[in-house]
Parts: structure tokens; sequence; C-alpha cells
């Protein structure tokens, strides 16, 4: 009886599976979107528009910019001429919306290329939203000098997210700040660090300037001289500490700034290796003067680095994290064998690429004062350089594009980053399904209202401009005629002619001579959308059903309906993201205390705003609810405000 029994239940499962083979598939396929994701190519439709500078706007769209992109001059007999006009109107003319919920692009206008009767170029610009949602675009490019040497300009713009138009800050900064990394403090005064000087290329300013958008004006501060700041620290007998360009700098709970000592150096300078991290508090007297000092941090366990990226982690309030990173160059070409240069020339020479995750553990959470530095070595499945870390509404996190090179040898899987204590470094990694194509330097990814993420940009060579406009992107570096059009074949080795079109079918179809990798343009120009697993789950999707509120003040509790909520979910609040060069200024994560009613069609949910303005500071956050399988509804968009 029990084997004929047996016999029944093979038979009908059997059946089930003729019915419906799918079944079989989400079960066991390792690389079924519902263990691995699903990705989604989005036509650019707008050629010429790479992706340096993207910013989610509090409308659910996306703001790219790109100024001049650093394109080379291209004569009519293909001679490439390193220098680039940023007072050309045409040539910084590079901004779009990205809308997600259709999919589409729209070129909108760039700032003015010439302001305050200098050159106002908004490449390489720092960027960070307003408490009105608004994004304010610091500094940029003055001047380019042959050999990779710039200045910062003085110039300052905000982009109005309401009618897509640019307004001009006044009055100007008061030193160039070429490379800035810009960052909020709890009442809304931005704090800007290091960046290129005006007037004098390749150097780095040894100053800060705040931000404080109700009065209007730069308050600027010369850290040179004051006790343990990173320029009066010596980190050998005859040698000071520095703050790198774009460093990463983080808020702490007590309302500090830590400076990691990590940042995205560029050649020629000098490259930045210290162990040193360092505490900077601001302050406001009566008279309203600032002030700043300093407190040594903790040792590192290893050299700062370039290029890796960095976030507040969302499961341990007030730890940092950094991963990835280049050490030993500001070379963002190497690693191109048909320059030169090996892996193993490399190494040789201490320069690497990073797999570790390091941690700042918060004093909170430990017994040092100034909390601790952790690291673990190999926690990536391999090492990346350019990548990105976007925070989920589960409290994952997607470390994503990159490369195992700066400009080299892309990296098409993301890493799904999942809290678990007994995992190296609190987290267990997945590797999710691999994009299609390449996101090298200057790419650039940011979670959208819909819980989805989005994949843009990549920029491993200088394209070329020609005088009609006209960009090429089928270029590569090259030491002996600077850059140049390469011969490029297909898999059978017949040279094929590039093609814009051709490439974006498939991008394993060109091969550069001497290079066994597929062939990746300068600039890419098609975005990607990742759904990560989390949106192939089981059951109906929760939905956030109430219109209201708008607004969030601190510590103050709200309550929203949620349809197909259960048991056990949970709100969290995650700021709207800013993104260049491997770092997002504005992503973190609040994860809110709440009480759930589900009594009714639809649960009723209140839940407390955040108290501690420090690590969330006043501004446009993504509110989801997440129910107890991990499954996120999509975003309602928030104003936390100050009382």
């Amino acid at each position: 009886m029990k084997k004929r029994l047996a016999i029944l239940v093979v038979l009908l499962c059997l059946v089930g599976l003729l019915i419906n083979p799918g079944l079989a598939i989400a079960q066991t396929d390792p690389n079924s979107a519902k263990i691995r994701g699903q990705w989604e190519t989005i036509p650019f439709r707008i050629n010429g528009i790479q992706a340096v500078h993207t910013a989610l706007l509090p409308n659910g769209k996306v703001l790219i910019v790109n100024g001049s992109s650093n394109r080379n001059t291209l004569t009519t007999d293909n001679k490439f001429v390193d220098g680039v006009d940023g007072r050309n109107p045409k040539v910084i003319d590079n901004s779009a919306i990205f809308n997600p919920e259709d999919g589409t692009f729209k070129h909108i206008s760039s700032p003015l290329s010439v302001q305050n009767g200098q050159s106002n170029d908004p490449f390489c610009s720092g960027h960070i939203h307003l408490e009105n949602g608004n994004i304010l675009f610091i500094s940029g490019s003055n001047r380019y000098y042959p050999g990779e040497l710039f200045e910062g300009s003085k110039q300052t713009n905000v982009f109005d997210w309401t009618n897509e138009t640019w307004l001009q800050v006044t009055p100007q900064l008061k030193e160039g700040r070429w490379y800035p990394s810009p960052i909020t403090l709890a009442d809304g005064k931005i704090v800007i660090f290091s960046g290129l000087k005006y007037g004098k290329p390749g150097q780095i300013t040894p100053t800060i300037e705040i931000y404080d958008p109700v009065d209007n004006k730069f308050h600027y501060l010369d850290l040179t001289y004051v006790k343990n700041s990173p320029f009066n620290t010596k980190v050998s007998v005859d040698t000071y500490d520095t703050i790198d360009v774009y460093p990463r700098v983080f808020p702490t709970i007590d309302g500090k700034l830590l400076i990691t000592g990590d940042g995205a150096g560029k050649f020629p300078l000098e490259v930045h290796k210290s162990i040193k991290s360092y505490l900077m508090s601001v302050n406001k007297d009566s008279a309203g003067k600032f002030t700043v000092s300093f407190e040594p941090g903790p040792d590192r366990k290893a050299l700062s680095k370039v290029y890796g990226t960095g976030l507040l982690d969302p499961n341990n309030e007030g730890d940092v994290l950094l991963i990835g990173g280049i050490l030993g160059t500001n070379d963002i070409n190497a690693g191109r064998p048909y320059l030169g240069k090996t892996k193993e020339d490399l190494e040789k020479e201490g320069i690497s690429i990073a797999s570790s995750l390091e941690r700042w553990v918060a004093p909170q959470h430990t017994d040092q004062p100034n909390g601790e530095w952790k690291i673990v070595e190999n926690f990536l499945d391999k090492p990346r350089a350019m990548n990105l870390a976007v925070i989920l509404p589960t409290k994952e996190i997607l470390t994503i594009n990159g490369g195992q090179f700066a400009e080299y040898n892309p990296v098409y899987e993301p890493l799904l980053m999942t809290a678990n204590i007994m995992s190296p470094g609190g987290y267990k990694t997945t590797p999710m399904n691999p994009a299609k194509f390449p996101r090298l330097y200057h790419n650039g990814a940011l979670l959208l209202p819909d819980a989805r993420v989005l994949s843009i940009g990549g920029n491993p060579s200088r394209a070329a401009r020609l005088e009609d406009g006209t960009v090429r992107v089928d270029v590569l570096p090259d030491p002996k005629e600077y850059y140049k059009i390469p011969t490029l074949r297909d898999n059978a080795g017949n040279v094929q002619e590039f093609s814009v079109e051709e490439y974006y079918k498939d991008p394993q179809h060109y091969f550069a001579e001497g290079d066994t990798l597929p062939f990746v343009p300068a600039e890419i120009w098609q975005a990607e959308i990742f759904s990560p697993p989390y949106l192939f789950k089981d059951g109906p999707r929760p939905v956030i059903t109430t219109t209201e509120p708008l607004t969030l003040k601190y510590d103050t509790s709200s309550t929203i309906s949620v349809k197909d909520g259960t048991a056990g979910g949970s709100v969290v609040l995650i700021k709207l993201g800013t993104v260049t060069h491997a770092f997002d200024y504005g992503q973190r994560l609040a994860d809110l205390e709440i009480t759930q009613d589900l009594s009714g069609t639809n649960s009723s949910i209140s839940f407390k705003a955040p108290k501690n303005a420090n690590l969330y500071p006043p501004g446009y956050y993504m509110l989801f609810y997440v129910n107890n399988d991990g499954f996120p509804s999509k975003a309602k968009i928030v104003n936390l405000k100050q009382a």
C-alpha cells in the first residue's frame, strides 16, 4: 500500500510539472530571479550623455549631469588633442532626466558655461541634496592642463527639481575644489572637504568651507595648523598627512565627522598612504563664527585606498563600512596589460585591488572611546574597485559595478550582502546574476522608489569630441600616441568597424589587438535596472495606501495604512542617493520604531521618525514598508524636517 501511494505521489508531481514546468525552475534553478535577481536593459535614446554625476530627485526621477566629461578634442585627421574648452556651452551641455516609471530619458539644460567671468564646468564636482530637495553642485573643472592636471573652479550651482532649472549660488567658493566631498550636518548646513585649488593645478586645498543655506553664505576655515588635523599630523619623519580628494567622510552618532583616510586620488597626485583616521567637530559661537577641532581617530588595520566605496552600516547604527578599492597608486589606467603592466608587475610595485571589508566600530559598540577599526581581508568574491554599495529596504547591501581594476576587467555580478552575525564582517555574501554592460570608472547606481536599482554610466577611457559635436567612444589610451582609435576585431578575428548600435546588441562583440577581454567603449550610454531577489517573493506585494504624511518631524509619530501588511513587518527611511566616483553622499537607512494594527483590511502602522539628526539630517527620504518575508512596498517619498 505504501509503495503504491509513493508511486501515486510521484505521478501527481510529474503531472504538475508538465502543466507548469516553471514550478520546478523556481525551486531548483540557482540562477533564477528568486535567488539571483533579474536585469532589464533601458535604451538610453540620447547618444552622447553618460552618467558621471547622478542623483535621485524627490519626484522619483533621476538627474544626470556630466559637464564636459573630460573628452579629448579630435581633429578631422583623427589626431587627439589633450584639452577641453569648458567655457564652450556646447561642450558642457550634457545633462538629462531619467524617468524610471516609463524608462524614458530627456535632455535638459546644463549650468551656464561661464559664471562670474570664469569657467563653470560641473565635471568632477561634488553634489548633495538640500533640505528642500534641490541639489547643490560644488566646484567642478576650471581648467584642464596636459598630463591630467586640473584646477578646481570656484563656482556652485543649484538644480531646482520642481521646474528642472539651474540656480546660481552667490557668492562663490573662496577656494577651488575639484573632487570635493560635501556632508550634511544635523542643522542642514553642509561641510565641504578637499578638492584641487583654483589657479594652482594639482594642489589639494587644506581647507574646508561650510555652506549655510539659510544665509546663503560659505564660511572658510584653514585646517593647516589646527591641532590634530590631518595637515598637522606627521605620518613620517618629514611628511604630514592630508585629506585626499573626494574623501570618504561620515557623520557619527554624537555629531562629529569621521575622516576615514580613503578617497579618490588622481594621477599625477602623490598617492595617499596612511593608516590615520580623524574625528572632526564643528562649532559655532554666539557671534556666528565657525571653528573646528580634531581628535585622533583609531589607526586602521590597512593603508588608505582610493576608489573603493563606503557607507553607514544599516544593521549597526553608527558603524562605517569601507569596501574594496585601489592600493598603492592613483593611476586608474593601471592593470591594462597592453599598456605594459600585468597584475604581477603591479603587485611587485605594491599596487593591488582590495577585496576587503573594513569596519569602523562606533564607540557605542565598543569599549574604545573613539571607536576601533576591524578588517576582513578576503570579504569580496573578487577584488573590486569603482564599486558602489546600495542600501536596500531590507537592510541588505548590494555591492555593484566596478572592476578588478579601475578601468579594466569589469565585474558584472553584483554581490548581495545579508546581515549574519556568524559571517566574517557580519555579512553573508551571495553573487547575483550578471549585468549585460561593463560599469567601470564614472559609473553610478541608485536605489529607486520602486525598490529596484539603477545601474548607469561607465567611462574607462577619455572619449573624443569633434568640432561638430560628434562624440567617438571607440578609443583607447596608447603609450606612444597618447590616445588612438584602435583596430577592432570580432571573435573570429575579422576586422570590424565600430558601431554603437552593434555594441549595445552584443557587448562581447569587439576585441582590441593585444587584449583577450572584450573591448569596452570610452563611455557607456545605456542604462540597466536590477531587480533584487526580494521582488520575486511569493504572495502579494505590500502597498502603502495613504497619501499622508508628506512631512515628518524628528522623534514624532505618524501613521500609514498598508494593504497586505503582515505581523513582524518593518518601516525604514532611506535618504535619496547622490552618486559620483564610487561613493553615495546621500544614502543612509533609519530603521524606525513601529506599532502595527492588523485588525482591518489595511494594516494601520504607527511609526516614529528618527531622533538623531546627526545620522539622519533633514531632507527627502524614501519610506518603505517591508513585510515579514522581506518583500518591500514601493516607497512613499517624505520630507524629514527640522522642528
